[in-house]
């Protein structure tokens, strides 16, 4: 690899030799200077010469013209070669100075060149000159690659250090005005500048100048100020383009010449910071004591940093966006909890205007109300007592046409902004505020509770003229809609208040004519329970003597009647405790006796109960008891009622089949179910069984006998237990009743 690129660098070295050069001849004598021209175009060495025969000569072109390489004798007349070389050295020229001499020994020529001659010739061997200019001539060019490469490299070694450290300060911190203010401080010294500016767009578009290098002059007049030349060259840099100017020549605008005369500007660039079509700025950079010729690493290096400057504004305008939108969430919050916790209007108001103060960081703000015909400031908060006063002030609604008009900003837009208030037209409204309450900036939203206009929330300004972004604008409005739905629920609260007040005192007024219908229900109850069961208790006596025929015998027609009056008045006595048990147990009279019960002695009483009736029925009577189930706790005798009732209403609708009592046992219940093969109920019935006096079967001409209260009065008992009865039946099919009592293993 070494050895190609020596090669290349050969090559180019080999045809700057071959093209004409421009040689400074240093030489008094004319015999000498012709050798050296006839030594070099013997070599074929094109090539124009000047000859300087004095000091004063070879200064003098020495400033006013370029060569190539210089010829010099060692020894002239009042100087010599080392003067030459002072005076190439003042020059600043970069090129060969060869020795020619003819007396010069080997240790001299060996001290000039160690003086920074380049090489000599001795007058006797001039053959050998042209390859010597060959060598200088490549020396120095491979010297001025060198030394071009090593500045390349230096400067991209510098660009890269600016760029790290820009990145590392972006990195460090968060504060966007530091980031910016190293960014200029950084190009300013790196690339000599005059000044180097960084803009940034204002609330109203304008580019303003808010960060300078320090080493500028004049800095603190030329910060805030419009970038003048920004309006000229807008397009072009919207589009992400820098303009770069380096010469203030014709080609520049005569409106861009007149402003760089004014800011004594010679040459300028500006980079666009841009990210993602967002136009955040730009970098300024102005040279004014020369023109300047901006190399492709110093673009290079600029537009490096406009893109890392454009990604810090981004990312530092992105956190700043989540940081406000997490503030203002969490003063909505606030806010929210506050008046969701709260059922006074009077407080709820109150806490509005604090919290909404404290979160703006304004010097005023009202809640007023709207009526018929005026307007009236309810609430107020002031960030000190020398602010003035607008509490309790009452105004015509006719003067408030900025807020009250349907078509105004505060009913279309549902907010009203007025950054200056004072350019507003006139009104005496306004004029109260403005020159008495010292208003300047006044936003304000409405609240509408259920369509309906309340008031408004209303910020006002008296030090300074604000104006409010559109977040600040959206939150406001938030909370004016949390402060609608708390005065919304405040008011509900009080008109339910008033309602349940009412209600209560009608109740109570109703719970005195139940209680007294209760004793009077009671009371009959008993009356007639005693009036009823009496001569009951004489029907069913004497219809049962007569029905023995202890006094004599009964033809077939009279014993059919006595047996109908007997089974009657047995009916009747059942109607009458069904119905006077569930009385009492729906007036919360009925105690349960609870004790451990043998599940097996329920079971056989059950069995020798309706066995021998289902086989008069030719119905099949089964029993089946799960092996674990041993015992439970109720109440025996309504135990004993509801599981006679369930059996009843299974013989009763049960024809052919057979009648099962199933009982097993849960971790958590007791199940006793009756399953029968009889007429089954329809779905829709199934619940309304349950109901009093409902029977399925209620037509006049109706099959089956009986009250209607079985079934209702054996859930009662149920539910009294803690249990329940529920039905899975099908109509034709048979039904199933179970019985859950509570209950645990043992």
């Amino acid at each position: 690899m070494q050895t190609l690129e020596h090669s290349q660098v050969m090559q180019r070295q080999e045809l700057s030799i071959a093209a004409q050069l421009h040689l400074l001849i240093v030489e008094d004598v004319k015999a000498d200077v012709d050798l050296m021209i006839l030594a070099l175009e013997s070599a074929q060495i094109a090539f124009t010469f000047d000859i300087a025969k004095s000091h004063g000569e070879c200064q003098h072109l020495l400033q006013t013209q370029t060569y190539d390489a210089i010829l010099a004798d060692y020894r002239l007349p009042q100087f010599t070669a080392y003067q030459v070389l002072q005076l190439l050295q003042a020059s600043g020229h970069e090129i060969p100075l060869i020795l020619v001499t003819g007396s010069l020994g080997e240790e001299a020529a060996v001290d000039c060149i160690k003086a920074g001659m380049t090489d000599y010739v001795m007058k006797e061997r001039l053959f050998r000159l042209p390859v010597v200019l060959k060598r200088s001539l490549q020396e120095f060019e491979l010297r001025r690659q060198q030394q071009q490469a090593a500045a390349r490299t230096q400067l991209q070694a510098q660009q890269q250090a600016i760029i790290n450290h820009i990145v590392h300060a972006m990195r460090e911190t968060l504060v966007l005005d530091e980031v910016l203010q190293i960014t200029a401080d950084m190009l300013h010294q790196a690339l000599g500048l005059s000044r180097c500016l960084i803009s940034q767009p204002n609330s109203q578009a304008q580019m303003g100048v808010y960060h300078i290098s320090a080493a500028t002059r004049e800095r603190e007049h030329l910060l805030g100020h419009e970038c003048s030349l920004y309006p000229f060259y807008k397009d072009k840099l919207l589009r992400g383009e820098m303009l770069i100017v380096r010469d203030m020549d014709e080609n520049v605008p005569i409106a861009v010449r007149d402003i760089a005369g004014e800011c004594n500007i010679r040459a300028v660039i500006i980079a666009p910071l841009l990210y993602r079509q967002s136009f955040l700025g730009g970098i300024i950079l102005h040279q004014c004591d020369r023109e300047r010729d901006w190399t492709e690493q110093e673009i290079s290096l600029v537009r490096a940093i406009s893109d890392q400057c454009a990604i810090a504004i981004h990312q530092v305008q992105l956190f700043s966006q989540v940081q406000q939108q997490l503030h203002r969430q969490q003063t909505l919050n606030q806010i929210s909890q506050a008046l969701n916790s709260i059922l006074d209007p009077d407080v709820i108001l109150q806490e509005i205007v604090r919290l909404t103060g404290e979160c703006f960081d304004v010097d005023r703000l009202l809640i007023f109300s709207v009526d018929t015909d005026t307007v009236q400031i309810l609430k107020e908060w002031r960030a000190s007592d020398r602010i003035y006063s607008m509490l309790n002030l009452q105004f015509p609604k006719s003067e408030w046409s900025d807020l009250i008009e349907p078509d105004s900003d505060f009913y279309c837009r549902r907010y009203f902004h007025a950054p200056n208030y004072s350019q507003l037209p006139p009104t005496r409204i306004r004029q109260l505020q403005i020159e008495q309450a010292s208003t300047r900036s006044v936003l304000c939203v409405p609240i509408f509770i259920r369509d309906r206009l309340f008031g408004g929330l209303s910020l006002h300004t008296t030090n300074a003229y604000r104006t409010f972004t559109h977040e600040e604008i959206y939150l406001l409005q938030q909370i004016a809609d949390q402060a609608a739905i708390a005065l919304y629920n405040a008011q509900s609260y009080e008109r339910l208040e008033e309602l349940v007040q009412q209600r209560t005192q009608e109740l109570e007024a109703e719970k005195l004519v139940s209680e007294t219908a209760n004793r009077a229900k009671s009371e009959f109850l008993s009356n007639i329970s005693h009036e009823l069961r009496t001569p009951l208790t004489g029907i069913l006596g004497f219809s049962g003597v007569l029905m023995e025929q202890i006094f004599g015998s009964l033809n077939a027609k009279q014993k059919q009647y006595v047996e109908c009056i007997h089974t009657s008045g047995k009916h009747l006595l059942d109607l009458i405790n069904d119905l006077l048990d569930l009385t009492k147990i729906e007036a919360g009279k009925e105690e349960l006796t609870p004790e451990t019960l043998s599940i097996e002695d329920i079971a056989q009483a059950c069995l020798s109960l309706f066995q021998e009736r289902c086989r008069q029925r030719g119905l099949e009577f089964h029993l089946a008891i799960a092996a674990e189930t041993i015992t439970c706790t109720a109440d025996r005798r309504r135990l004993n009622q509801i599981l006679v009732n369930l059996l009843s209403n299974a013989l009763k609708f049960t024809d052919t089949g057979s009648i099962t009592l199933r009982i097993e046992q849960t971790s958590q219940e007791i199940l006793f179910s009756v399953i029968d093969t009889g007429i089954g109920i329809a779905l829709e019935d199934c619940e309304a069984i349950f109901h009093p006096f409902h029977q399925v079967d209620s037509g006049l001409n109706r099959k089956y006998e009986g009250t209607g209260l079985g079934l209702a009065l054996s859930r009662r008992l149920a539910q009294l237990h803690g249990g329940d009865i529920t039905v899975r039946s099908e109509l034709g099919h048979g039904s199933s009743f179970t019985l859950y009592l509570p209950g645990s293993r043992e």
